[in-house]
């Protein structure tokens, strides 16, 4: 019995907190031949596997990674001789599966960590992690895969769709994701983005927030909005920009069927130096989540050009074309005006999708006060997206 209360997944893919019970290798290898009736236990390589059809499986048990590390993060551990036994079966034209065996009471997960990412590690045993996150959505979903920020590829099987994914491998992607996808073709191959330019792009469309000071959002909105439109995919996935009318205050909005919602998320724009990024209204996202049960943040993150670090030169350019176009400051016009922290340009170079659900929203949102109000006035209580935690809701990123 393992020592530590960590997250365990139930069979309604509620988490709660429990120690790992050990498997032996007998116990696991009875676990795969249940979800695998036609598989067989022997040795290959001097190794004990369990053979399926074409395929060796070697197989180690999920646990949590241990103290200090959050109650969400589990592992496995590959060791030396499993890279033996992979080019053993490669020579024979035979396929590899690294397996993590997760089990609790009646749930029983396994997670498929492609072994590509692991063959240079020889020396000492590595380790592959899972989040709790992978479980509750093989849990719920039957099936989920993901690359996770270190470049490894795991797929998270409910016992009972096993041999089915052994048998036929890939997973079908959401159409959400599929929208996503197209989009990052494009936009992701914009290179080095110049304010003035994409302030000029907006004014020309005559998007509304084509002077704000943080542009580099406004401009992702301006770009993916007119996607939807060009592309009519706003029956998929819908970029709100008049939120009046709207039951909540989000940007995106998911449809499972023409004018049916499935559920709400948010876009953002976030320096990729940043540790963490500001989230939304806690008490609000707490009522969206209870209702539609997930949210989803799509983030894309920028290398940023600061104009300070370059004698201001953007900085004047752009307060001179906002006003050559019409724009009035409230104050004084300044040609220095926003001048410690207008960014000259930037480089989108990564889009992650991160969902918040029951297993998760807890655990990866912290929280921070926002300050105070310009009439000193406390601002609303809003939640707080850790990047170090981003593994435990991260469901597509590029």
């Amino acid at each position: 019995m393992g020592s530590e209360l960590v997250d365990q997944i139930r069979p309604s893919g509620q988490v709660v907190s429990a120690r790992d019970v050990p498997l032996n290798n007998t116990e696991k290898d009875r676990l795969l031949k249940d979800a695998l009736p036609e598989a067989v236990a022997e040795r290959f390589a001097g190794v004990r596997v369990v053979r399926f059809r074409d395929q060796i499986i070697l197989k180690k048990q999920v646990t949590h990674l241990g103290k200090p590390h959050p109650r969400f993060k589990k592992r496995i551990q590959i060791p030396p001789r499993w890279l033996e036994v992979h080019e053993k079966a490669s020579a024979e034209g035979l396929t590899t599966r690294f397996v993590g065996i997760y089990h609790f009471g009646p749930v029983t997960i396994f997670v498929d960590f492609d072994p590509s990412t692991f063959l240079l590690r020889k020396a000492n045993n590595s380790a592959a992690h899972v989040s709790t996150n992978d479980l509750y959505q093989a849990q719920v979903a039957g099936k989920f895969s993901r690359v996770d920020r270190n470049g490894n590829r795991l797929t998270s099987v409910r016992a009972d769709r096993f041999a089915s994914y052994l048998r036929n491998g890939g997973l079908p992607s959401a159409p959400w994701i599929e929208v996503f996808r197209a989009f990052n073709a494009g936009f992701l191959k914009t290179g080095q983005l110049q304010a003035i330019n994409a302030v000029k792009e907006m004014h020309a469309a005559s998007w509304p927030d084509r002077f704000q000071s943080e542009w580099p959002g406004f401009y992702l909105e301006f770009r993916l909005d007119s996607f939807l439109c060009q592309r009519n995919l706003q029956h998929v996935v819908k970029y709100q920009k008049n939120k009046k009318k709207a039951e909540y205050d989000y940007d995106l909005l998911f449809y499972r069927s023409p004018g049916r919602i499935s559920y709400y998320g948010d876009l953002k724009a976030s320096d990729v130096a940043t540790c963490e990024a500001p989230g939304n209204d806690a008490n609000t996202l707490a009522r969206c989540l209870k209702k539609f049960r997930r949210f989803w943040y799509v983030i894309y993150e920028h290398e940023t050009t600061c104009a300070r670090d370059k004698g201001d030169i953007a900085t004047r350019a752009w307060n001179e074309l906002r006003r050559s176009l019409g724009h009035k400051p409230k104050g004084r016009y300044s040609p220095l005006s926003y001048k410690s922290r207008f960014k000259e340009s930037v480089r989108f170079v990564k889009m992650s999708i991160l969902e918040l659900n029951q297993a998760n929203a807890s655990m990866v949102l912290g929280e921070f006060k926002q300050g105070r109000q310009p009439d000193g006035a406390s601002r609303a209580l809003k939640v707080m997206i850790k990047k170090r935690n981003i593994d435990n809701f991260l469901i597509y990123s590029e």
